[in-house]
């Protein structure tokens, strides 16, 4: 049931020649949840930030894919002062909590509508409600009182085809959960980066041990994880004579970075950082939050502007990592001059969003909806097997529903044999095929898929010294150039000098 301020503002918007409709969805803080449940992406949704002027409160509205560029938003709003509202003053202001904001705000001076927005016909927004969004028409925007047209977003992201003809890119990816690489991971993380791995010049790839410890402290699965995912990469194929494949902690540079960011990185950038505010939206008391998950961006800035990387390629969850990295360096850069590299966002594509086996939610070890590539048969053909189909077909000759539906959607992406994923369409539109005849050959076209890495996979785990052998050589060449980096940032700060006995292991 919609709730009644929503249809109060509604009519409100209605009153504006507003073009708009309701959308009704379960209890969510965070865009991204809402975006991921009406499957948008983040062009598709529109946010509202209020800023406090020399004159009042104004109301900024942005494509939720675009950053706003302050030096010509002050300039567009005529003021000299520009600063963020705090929750205390927008709850304060708008009677609404933090995260529900509309787009029509009757109690700021001005409307700023970001021209981005335009580009769509249709954006989804806040509604003042955690429990329904409103979809917008842009082109009624302009309806709102006291509104106006500025251009003030951007978006900071690579195109699909990278514009520099020689670059480098950078990637890690955290051991967190078991480790265990899902077909869902495959599609959205592993396909893309074999694909970069060819196009790039150069590539440090590396697995994030110390950010795990935010939330992994227990030595056993710490090992456990890391060697999961170790295992899988190798057995996908990373090239590792071109690849710079390392651990996170086999590099004591990145620590050593992060101490010297935490000293020129203001407190206010962090506590905008989307892990920490989480917690705290989620009803974390600030005093249980441990300061690696709080400082996470610091060493993520570190992680990065050791190697001074063209490109970070990064799904929308992490966007806004790589631009306080870009901010961190170029605090760092203003301070003791050019020394990063400030990277550029290279943009990943929405596969990664593929739907559970549960059929509602993203596909995530942590809810135990997902197919494991690398796990035992038994356990993938029980995966398989418990996949949510179409609740609407009782028996097998029922016709059944094709699109949107799970098991089909991962015959469309991992079934080799086309034919046989036509012949099984057709058949279960029609009731003449079983969902446990679907799901059998869904369970043998993953081993067929993947018979080649779960053979390399199973070599690997066999033969440790020679991953050992793997990640040394990576750590070594990383070294090389995080000792540099360092050598460098350490003359820029003046701790090292013709006084200091210091030097880096070559």
């Amino acid at each position: 049931m919609i709730e009644l301020n929503v249809k109060e503002y509604s009519n409100k918007l209605k009153e504006l020649n507003v073009d708009h409709y309701v959308v009704e969805h379960p209890y969510f803080k965070e865009v991204e949840d809402v975006l991921n449940y009406c499957k948008l992406t983040f062009e598709n949704g529109a946010s509202t930030l209020i800023f406090k002027v020399d004159y009042g409160y104004i109301a900024v509205i942005r494509r939720d894919d675009c950053k706003v560029n302050l030096e010509k938003l002050k300039k567009a709003a005529k003021t000299t002062l520009l600063t963020m509202a705090t929750n205390k003053e927008f709850s304060s202001l708008t009677g609404l909590e933090p995260g529900s904001a509309r787009i029509y705000i009757p109690q700021v001076v001005k409307t700023f509508l970001d021209k981005k927005i335009f580009e769509k016909k249709y954006v989804q927004a806040g509604s003042g409600s955690f429990t329904s969004s409103i979809n917008y028409k842009t082109s009624d925007l302009i309806n709102l009182p006291n509104s106006t047209i500025v251009d003030v977003g951007f978006i900071k992201s690579a195109s699909d085809s990278i514009l520099k003809s020689h670059y480098s890119i950078l990637t890690g990816i955290t051991p967190s959960g078991s480790g265990e690489v899902h077909i869902g991971n495959y599609l959205g993380a592993v396909v893309p980066f074999l694909e970069l791995q060819k196009q790039a010049d150069k590539v440090y790839f590396f697995i994030a041990d110390l950010h795990a410890l935010t939330t992994i402290q227990k030595r056993d699965e710490m090992q456990r994880n890391v060697e999961n995912l170790v295992l899988s990469y190798l057995a996908f194929g990373i090239d590792t004579n071109k690849v710079v494949f390392y651990r996170q902690s086999d590099i004591p540079q990145h620590t050593e970075l992060q101490s010297i960011l935490n000293n020129i990185t203001p407190l206010s950038l962090i506590k905008r950082a989307h892990a920490y505010k989480d917690k705290l939206q989620k009803g974390t008391n600030p005093e249980d939050i441990n300061m690696g998950l709080f400082s996470y961006p610091i060493l993520m800035a570190a992680d990065i502007l050791l190697y001074d990387p063209d490109y970070v390629p990064v799904g929308d969850d992490q966007k806004q990592h790589i631009e306080i990295t870009r901010d961190v360096g170029g605090f760092f850069n203003k301070t003791y001059g050019k020394t990063f590299n400030l990277p550029d966002i290279f943009n990943m594509k929405e596969s990664a969003r593929l739907i559970g086996t549960d059929g509602k939610r993203k596909m995530s070890k942590s809810l135990n909806n997902y197919i494991a590539v690398f796990a035992e048969e038994k356990i993938i053909r029980k995966q398989v097997m418990s996949c949510f189909t179409d609740p609407n077909r009782i028996k097998a000759t029922d016709p059944g529903r094709v699109d949107g539906n799970p098991i089909f959607t991962y015959h469309r992406l991992l079934n080799d044999d086309k034919k046989e994923v036509k012949d099984l369409e057709n058949r279960y539109e029609k009731g003449t095929v079983a969902d446990v005849e679907v799901k059998e050959k869904l369970f043998q076209a993953i081993l067929t898929k993947f018979k080649k890495e779960r053979e390399l996979y199973s070599q690997l785990k066999t033969n440790p010294e020679r991953i050992k052998m793997i990640l040394q050589s990576g750590a070594a060449k990383a070294r090389l150039q995080a000792s540099k980096k360092m050598m460098e940032v350490r003359e820029k700060i003046g701790i090292t000098n013709k006084y200091s006995s210091f030097s880096y292991e070559k």
